[in-house]
């Protein structure tokens, strides 16, 4: 009876564990191009602990994102108030694909369709509280392609994509470089979107994708060879001279993981990130690689 009575606390504390709760992870926040609101990414899922602990980590499913849009009242201060605009899917979305553009009130961001976080089955996605119904990412992207890159310009009417099939090794094969049209101006007969086969592609700053600061060029790095292009050429050309950032990629976007904080599922007071946006020039134009930097700071 009392090894009953010791070991009945332990059970029900072990049984506990495999149940299925509630979790989340870090908050993500990323500015928009006139720094006036913000996008934060909430990405919610149920957990369990797995039988055996030597696994290491946990088994999740139903996973959900919740994106709130707030209002900035002043410089570096928000306001508490409750968010403007609130969406949510029905699945992951990837950390650092976030966007929110102001002026055209239009979110961006990669969608996975399963539970496996992070995964290579994705998909880009555009919503808009106006009402938005023009843009169809399966008019470009087949069932075995994998979206690497997402990233809209800054007039919020075209999005550069890179697409490729993700072998086991993680080799990316067959890369693809597409300009989307995302005011929807396009008709049905119209083809909404461009697309430029590249040599090569690889998830590492030696490769690297950035709008010019009109959204009139999209400027694509290959390791050491710099391209340009546009809806007007419809091709890649090589770039004789291109700016000195290729990081960030557009005036707006995520600036990494936020602290938990007032404005999500929690009541804590936090400190607000300056927006690294308001520095997107395209000049000094260089003409050399070893000239360029990283321009978020």
């Amino acid at each position: 009876m009392k090894i009953l009575t010791v070991l009945l606390p332990l059970l029900i504390f072990h049984c506990s564990q495999i149940q299925w709760r509630p979790a989340s992870l870090a908050v993500e926040r990323g500015w928009s191009e006139t720094g006036k609101n913000i996008v934060q990414t909430e990405v919610i899922y149920e957990e369990k602990d797995a039988w055996n602990p030597l696994n290491g980590t946990t088994h999740k499913k139903n996973y959900r994102t919740k994106f709130r849009i707030y209002e900035i009242s002043g410089p570096g201060n928000d306001s508490g108030d409750p968010p403007i605009y609130s969406y949510e899917v029905g699945s992951w979305t990837l950390p650092g694909s976030v966007y929110f553009h102001s002026a055209t009130n239009r979110l961006f961001w990669i969608q996975g369709t399963n539970d496996e976080y992070g995964g290579s089955i994705r998909f880009p996605a555009v919503w808009s509280p106006k009402g938005f119904h023009s843009f169809e990412p399966k008019n470009f992207q087949k069932e075995n392609q994998t979206i690497f890159q997402f990233v809209p310009s800054p007039d919020g009417g075209k999005a550069a994509i890179i697409l490729g099939k993700l072998k086991s090794d993680l080799e990316i094969e067959s890369p693809m470089l597409i300009i989307a049209d995302v005011n929807g101006q396009s008709s049905s007969y119209d083809r909404s979107y461009f697309e430029f086969p590249l040599a090569k592609w690889e998830e590492t700053p030696e490769f690297r994708i950035r709008w010019s600061e009109n959204s009139n060029l999209l400027y694509v790095r290959v390791q050491d060879q710099v391209f340009k292009t546009n809806e007007k050429s419809k091709k890649l050309e090589e770039a004789k001279e291109f700016p000195v950032c290729f990081y960030p990629a557009s005036s707006f976007g995520p600036v990494g993981i936020s602290p938990g904080g007032r404005g999500g599922d929690s009541d804590i007071a936090r400190d607000m990130e300056p927006p690294p946006f308001k520095r997107y020039k395209d000049k000094p134009l260089v003409k050399s690689l070893n000239q360029t930097k990283d321009c978020s700071q």
